[in-house]
């Protein structure tokens, strides 16, 4: 009797314990009561879901945490290894082939060797090209730039696809086991995002709420494959995510890193594993890992306004390289000369530049003199070594670093002859192969040009000092160390970026020189900074891609240009006492604006707010057409339905392929019949939630779920109606387009993005690179008088290197009345009268279709 005394009391606790365990997990999560809410009694909750269902649910929360969260961001650095490690080995085959059947040729003839190391380049350049070409185009070039651009709201057509994944993967394996001067870590970056967006689209099944399926997830996933990237071309985890997040994004969410972290750690640990499976020759381009030994002593006070000269010299270095790169895309694209002769084939000056590169780096011509027959990962090693390559001493280099850079066995080439001919030949020709039809990158070129001019003044150091700056007895002068600076200093100038030293850090297993780096790199990106934007803005920039660039430090002009002298003043905007016929021919003459401001009446034009285009067009089909289907007795659909089916067909058109799209979208119209339409449009049971929460706010961003993408016919979105209907609206149409508009609340953006009069450049740039906007209006005491979109800031900033920033030449605007047909006078002054809204991507409104907006459309660089 006691024992059961006893046990009941337990029992009840316990229950009571698991009572109050599951109030408090339902109070937390996202649909449970908050603390300001009316609590209900215990028994309503146990009531209302059993513990075995409350268990069930909170297991599954925790399954789609780990399976969306870390499963996710752990094999996303796997996958991306794993590929990276084939393609290394591969590469690393190819360029071992390339000088052992060499070696070969040599011993029979001289001819026969420099056919064969000219034709290795050539050939496999050309493979490279055409199988890039027939595969996807998109793989063509670096591919950080495409990613900067996608991830600042822009969707680029196939960029993110498995076609360009995989020819990527195999142009890039061709190219450099081919033996051209480019690197991998922007391709690698391409492929990462590729990666991560493949994944995202895996998880489709579990997208059963908006936080699997936002954009923002997508770009969080999209920032973690950079990361990976960077990480599988140094094996530098923590340098390759704060590099991603230089080089790929203005503003970045610190509540993203653990992903990126934990992606890039993946990869690391597989790079690691990699070891036990290649053999002792290979293992240098799986680990790439260049282990320096300099003393923790390895730099003197004296020395540090050398390092500081040797940033100075890189900052300009860096920027002229940019400069020479640009003006060489720049003439490829507009000389008649060059057309003339390559006739814009994608296919002549690719292969041309691989002969060029063939004849100058064969080992038995001029390649002698600055060791041609060195890959980057060897040329790399030799420049990083703790020995110099002038004095006599003990730490003199062993003569098998000194054969390379001294024209062979005989010795007759000075080193110095050797680093300034190979500084100034991979200078020129890292600026025209990085712009060929081949994927390449940037980074690894830069690194080993400023890592050879590094070295060129340690050397040069070594000579003036050889006892070193205090003389006997004082530490000694390391080129090495120089080596190490020059890299960092010159590719942080050209790329931008500050985390490349962290990247040495971890490259070189020593912190040592952690300080001289930074003083060097800190210069060369000040200097850089002022003189040109980054290289990969610059590629932005000759592709003419949608994209707001950066502003260079120092300019006064960005604070005393103000909005009112870059707005357009001519607004289309709409009014609530508008005709539907109005309404009609505003959309018939701006087919590409995708919103549009709503004001109080023509002569106070005060904003109430914004609304999408794509509620307009449905608000004008459904007036129509529910007016004439008055006598089958179908109700009016409310506008919360209309943007269901909007946002319900958009996601799921968005998530199939763009071949699959305008064919099904086709047979679907055919196949359907028009009741079953219109019954599915209105079924709640078929359609999300949709409040003011979920459509407010977003039809001035780039990214926008409102805005129909450009390749989704408008058939597919809005219902079709029959024969029937179209001859009974024709006889009606004059009196329902008389109508006034009838606006629901639920439509209007009532708190659009906007800017007062007065604010400067500096503020507008600031606030469209945090918000992601597409266009902004202005005001004056609550009265739209203009507005401003990313082509008025991107002119505006077009010469700020040079002239600083300029108010662009306003162009002429006005809308003329012959768009318009059969229309009273009164309309004609209403519609003429106010001014016009540019697009959302900047263009003046024309009749043919935007080259970018929601959805991008990348033109066919000429080459």
């Amino acid at each position: 009797m006691l024992q059961m005394h006893h046990h009941k009391p337990k029992k009840s606790w316990i229950r009571s314990v698991m009572s109050d365990v599951k109030r408090s997990l339902l109070d937390m999560s996202p649909g449970g009561k908050t603390d300001d809410a009316d609590e209900e009694p215990d028994d309503h909750i146990e009531s209302n879901e059993t513990f075995a269902e409350f268990c069930t649910r909170q297991a599954q929360n925790v399954v789609h945490f780990l399976v969306e969260d870390w499963f996710l961001s752990a094999l996303l650095g796997i996958i991306t290894a794993v590929l990276s490690v084939g393609m290394d080995v591969a590469i690393e085959v190819l360029q071992h082939a390339h000088v052992t059947f060499y070696d070969k040729m040599l011993e029979i003839s001289t001819y026969l060797a420099f056919s064969q190391w000219v034709a290795h380049i050539v050939i496999l350049t050309m493979f490279s090209a055409i199988f890039c070409q027939i595969v996807s185009k998109q793989a063509v070039g670096s591919g950080i730039p495409e990613v900067k651009v996608i991830m600042h709201g822009f969707k680029m057509e196939n960029y993110l696809t498995t076609r360009t994944l995989v020819a990527k993967m195999v142009g890039l394996t061709l190219a450099m086991g081919g033996g051209l001067p480019i690197g991998k870590e922007g391709p690698f970056v391409h492929m990462g995002a590729i990666v991560a967006t493949l994944l995202s689209k895996i998880t489709s099944a579990c997208q059963y709420s908006a936080f699997f399926s936002n954009e923002g997830r997508e770009m969080e996933m999209l920032s973690s494959g950079c990361a990976v990237g960077i990480a599988c071309t140094f094996s530098a985890p923590i340098g390759a995510v704060l590099y991603a997040i230089e080089s790929t994004s203005k503003y970045f969410a610190v509540k993203n890193y653990w992903r990126g972290f934990l992606a890039a750690t993946c990869s690391a640990i597989v790079f690691r594993c990699a070891n036990f499976f290649v053999t002792a020759e290979q293992s240098g381009t799986i680990t790439a890992f260049y282990q320096t030994r300099f003393p923790t002593d390895c730099f003197l006070v004296e020395e540090l306004p050398i390092f500081l000269l040797l940033g100075f010299i890189s900052g300009l270095m860096g920027s002229l390289f940019i400069f020479i790169h640009r003006q060489i895309s720049i003439f490829r694209s507009k000389n008649k000369v060059y057309k003339l002769i390559f006739r814009n084939n994608f296919l002549a000056f690719t292969v041309f530049m691989a002969f060029v590169v063939g004849v100058l780096t064969f080992p038995n011509g001029l390649g002698r003199y600055f060791a041609g027959r060195l890959t980057f990962r060897e040329t790399m090693a030799d420049f990083f070594n703790n020995c110099t390559w002038v004095s006599n001493d003990s730490r003199r280099c062993p003569d098998s670093i000194l054969t390379h850079w001294t024209g062979g066995t005989e010795g007759d080439v000075s080193i110095f002859t050797s680093l300034v001919l190979y500084y100034i030949l991979y200078f020129v020709l890292v600026a025209i192969c990085i712009s060929i039809n081949v994927p390449a990158g940037v980074f690894v070129p830069s690194f080993i040009i400023g890592a050879a001019g590094g070295r060129l003044m340690g050397e040069t150091m070594v000579v003036l000092f050889p006892e070193g700056m205090r003389g006997p007895g004082g530490p000694p002068i390391h080129p090495g160390l120089y080596a190490v600076v020059g890299a960092a200093a010159y590719t942080g100038a050209v790329t931008h970026t500050l985390s490349v030293s962290v990247i040495i850090c971890e490259l070189t297993g020593q912190l040592s020189p952690i300080l001289p780096v930074l003083i060097a790199m800190l210069m060369g990106n000040a200097v850089c900074k002022f003189l040109q934007p980054s290289i990969y803005e610059s590629i932005i920039r000759v592709k003419k891609y949608p994209y707001l660039p950066d502003l260079p430090p120092s300019r006064v002009s960005v604070h005393t240009v103000k909005v009112e002298q870059l707005m357009v003043t001519d607004v289309i905007y709409i009014t609530k006492d508008m005709t539907y016929r109005e309404m009609k021919d505003i959309l018939q003459l701006a087919p590409h604006l995708r919103s549009f401001p709503i004001v109080t009446d023509h002569e106070n034009k005060i904003l109430l707010g914004s609304v999408a285009k794509r509620y307009l067009t449905m608000l004008l089909r459904r007036h129509v057409l529910v007016n004439q289907q008055d006598s089958r007795n179908i109700g009016r659909i409310t506008p919360a339905e209309i943007f269901n089916t909007i946002r319900r067909t958009s996601m799921r058109l968005s998530r199939r392929s763009p071949s699959r799209r305008s064919n099904s979208s086709q047979t679907r119209e055919n196949s359907i019949p028009e009741t079953a339409r219109s019954d599915a449009a209105s079924n709640a049971d078929q359609v999300e939630f949709v409040s003011e929460r979920t459509i407010s706010g977003n039809t001035l961003l780039s990214i926008s779920p409102l805005h129909c993408p450009n390749n989704i016919p408008l058939q597919a979105v809005f219902t079709r109606p029959s024969s029937a209907d179209l001859s009974k609206a024709e006889t009606n149409a004059d009196i329902l387009l008389n109508r006034n508009i009838d606006l629901d609340e639920i439509a209007i953006d009532a708190a659009p993005f906007q800017l007062v009069l007065g604010s400067s450049l500096y503020k507008v740039h600031t606030l469209f690179s945090l918000l992601g906007l597409s266009h902004a209006y202005v005001t004056d005491c609550g009265k739209l008088v203009g507005v401003v979109g990313l082509k008025e800031l991107r002119d505006a900033m077009a010469n700020i290197y040079v002239r600083g920033a300029v108010a662009p030449v306003k162009p002429d605007r006005k809308l003329t009345s012959g768009t318009y047909l059969d229309m009273s006078q009164v309309h004609r002054d209403k519609l003429l009268n106010p001014p016009s809204t540019p697009p959302a991507n900047g263009h003046s409104i024309n009749m043919e279709s935007p080259k970018f907006g929601n959805s991008l459309t990348v033109p066919p660089m000429a080459l």
